[in-house]
């Protein structure tokens, strides 16, 4: 298939560049697990940039990925590792290190007995938690005498109607008087893109190249294994079947905050697998210059027309305070990649994408978006957009002030 290439100006990265994502992974291990990772929330306290003078909150919408979750996919991959692990412990073959990795995949395994794609215990707070962060913000929206209608849509997978149940049992707590429309249908599923097989390869390619030239699998087996041919030939490719590991495992910190198995991991085995994983996720989900804008356009454009429709009904008039829609990970920065927002507004290629656009800071569980509107007595509207609670922009669109925007500009570089 043939691909759209964006332009892009090289520009020579920085050493200290390079060495971001190294040390929040120093800070924080599991930085590399990206969209593994649990909620990150925003630290201190969230402020809002004071609007201009006359304009007030009215209207709310939002965008979520479901809140932690277990793994998805083949529930037998999990247990494939576990049993050609318990395959090296009866030979002989493991050492204490290798020994710790079992266990540690044992363990996975069997929390993920009967759970696999499930919300955890942790995805329902985490999602209160943002809800109760967005009344504390915003609750003028949700106190309007004309406006007390929520419009609740999900996809029609469980983790995200649970997460989207948690956000709104939240809210209506806090504001008893509000009236909810909930529903959940594949037609709210508006990510759900046309497979590419063109775009799978070169995820394959790219982040498989980036993982083996910073591996050192021979380090590795030698801290894991007593005998590396032998344990080679149970387990096949070592380098691969580390990259397999380090990445089930990362889902780990969903299930229990205390679990901790990338202890068995060195800092630049880890370091490998955030590299080559970033570039995996951002062609899955963003535009680079071997991808072309092929997610914003086939996901995110879907995405944001549905928003604009939603917002256009809510401005001419029918009650709707806010609208909130709960998905995935799909969603989210294929949208964020079509507006061109801060961090997305970058076109490189994927062996940079930990450095222009560090999954981990964009995207993990229960990552979101939204768009604020504002109204001053003239009718006039205003737009300010959240990436994860906080406030972001599109450097490409002129602001009115700060970070607000024109309704009107906004929304025709939305449907542009």
């Amino acid at each position: 298939m043939k691909f759209l290439y964006c332009l892009f100006i090289l520009i020579p990265v920085s050493l200290s560049a390079q060495n971001e994502m190294l040390e929040a992974i120093r800070q924080d291990k599991y930085a590399a697990a990206g969209n593994h990772h649990t909620y990150i929330v925003p630290e201190g306290k969230i402020s809002d940039t004071k609007p201009p003078k006359g304009y007030k909150p009215f209207y709310f919408s939002y965008y979520g990925r479901h809140g932690s979750r277990y793994m998805i996919g083949d529930p037998d991959f999990i247990s494939s590792f576990c049993d050609k692990f318990n395959a090296l412990h009866d030979s002989g073959l493991l050492t204490d290190e290798g020994e710790k990795l079992r266990a540690w995949l044992e363990w996975l395994d069997k929390m993920h007995d009967g759970n696999m794609g499930l919300l955890t215990p942790g995805g329902f707070q985490e999602e209160k938690g943002i809800a109760q962060r967005c009344y504390g913000r915003y609750r003028r929206i949700f106190r309007q005498k004309d406006r007390r209608n929520v419009r609740f849509r999900s996809s029609p997978i469980l983790r995200s109607m649970l997460t989207g149940t948690s956000f709104s049992m939240e809210l209506q707590k806090h504001e008893p008087r509000l009236n909810f429309d909930m529903y959940a249908a594949e037609r709210y599923y508006y990510t759900r893109w046309d497979p590419n097989p063109g775009v799978d390869r070169i995820k394959q390619r790219v982040g498989d190249s980036l993982f083996r030239e910073r591996f050192d699998s021979v380090a590795f087996a030698g801290r894991m294994f007593t005998d590396t041919e032998k344990s080679r030939e149970i387990l096949g490719d070592i380098s691969g079947t580390a990259y397999d590991v380090i990445h089930i495992l990362g889902i780990s910190k969903c299930i229990s905050d205390s679990a901790d198995p990338y202890e068995v991991f060195s800092e630049e085995e880890i370091f490998a697998y955030a590299v080559g994983q970033n570039a995996r996720t951002a062609s899955s989900f963003i535009h680079s210059t071997e991808t072309g804008f092929y997610r914003d356009t086939n996901a995110g454009s879907h995405l944001i027309k549905a928003i604009v429709n939603k917002a256009d009904e809510a401005i001419a008039g029918n009650g709707i305070c806010a609208d909130l829609v709960f998905g995935h990970d799909s969603g989210v920065a294929p949208a964020l990649s079509f507006l061109h927002t801060e961090g997305y507004d970058s076109c490189t290629p994927l062996s940079e994408s930990y450095i222009s656009w560090p999954a981990y800071k964009h995207i993990y569980m229960g990552c979101n978006f939204a768009f604020v509107f504002y109204r001053n007595r003239k009718g006039d509207i205003l737009v300010k957009i959240l990436e994860n609670e906080k406030e972001t922009a599109i450097p490409a669109v002129p602001a009115f002030e700060g970070p607000y925007y024109r309704w009107s500009d906004l929304r025709d570089w939305c449907l542009r």
